[in-house]
């Protein structure tokens, strides 16, 4: 296969993926960047292990929930991007106002602010995952139900992230949303327990 031959294939995938070339563009580069930072942390997990492995349970299990914490508010940003555009279909949006200022206007400005950034921030908050589950699984994993609920959480992201390049052509047949809110009923017993 030539080089012209793969870089069409290559393109053609995205393409199909994402129609818009600017947003195509972007996030190519968003998810470059996550997975380069998901294997940059893996790479140091593995390369300071002993360091890791020697650190006494407490701290250990701090710097994990660190990790967990970081990825959970950055998917609570990602997920507001559901209630706010129902918001903006509500039709008595455009009747509520405090003095001059229409809510309907904030709710849109937001809508638009929260769509350029809900693939960033979920690729972001995904690698972050990444690590975490890397550092849970690299000291005393055992099966009990925050582990089980962690690792059911990353089955699901991963298949909530093949719904979301399919919800850009709007071929996901809405499981892009059911995922998601799986995912979250799933991440938030796995970090409460």
């Amino acid at each position: 296969m030539t080089t012209k031959s793969r870089q069409n294939t290559h393109s053609s995938f995205l393409a199909n993926t994402i129609p818009n070339p600017r947003e195509r563009k972007s996030i190519l580069l968003y998810l470059t960047g996550s997975i380069l930072l998901a294997g940059a942390g893996i790479l140091l997990i593995s390369a300071y292990r002993d360091l890791l492995m020697g650190m006494d349970e407490d701290s250990y299990e701090e710097l994990l929930e660190q990790f967990g914490s970081v990825a959970r508010i950055v998917y609570f940003a990602v997920l507001s991007i559901f209630p706010v555009f129902l918001l903006m279909k509500w039709k008595g949006l455009k009747e509520i106002r405090l003095r001059n200022i229409e809510f309907k206007r904030i709710i849109q400005f937001t809508g638009k602010l929260l769509r350029k950034w809900h693939v960033p921030l979920a690729l972001l908050a995904s690698a972050v995952v990444v690590l975490h589950g890397g550092l849970a699984l690299a000291r005393d994993f055992h099966w009990d139900f925050t582990n089980t609920t962690g690792i059911l959480s990353s089955i699901i992201l991963f298949f909530l992230m093949i719904m979301g390049f399919k919800r850009f052509k709007r071929k996901d047949k809405s499981w892009h949303l059911k995922l998601a809110i799986t995912f979250t009923v799933l991440f938030m017993i796995h970090a409460s327990f």
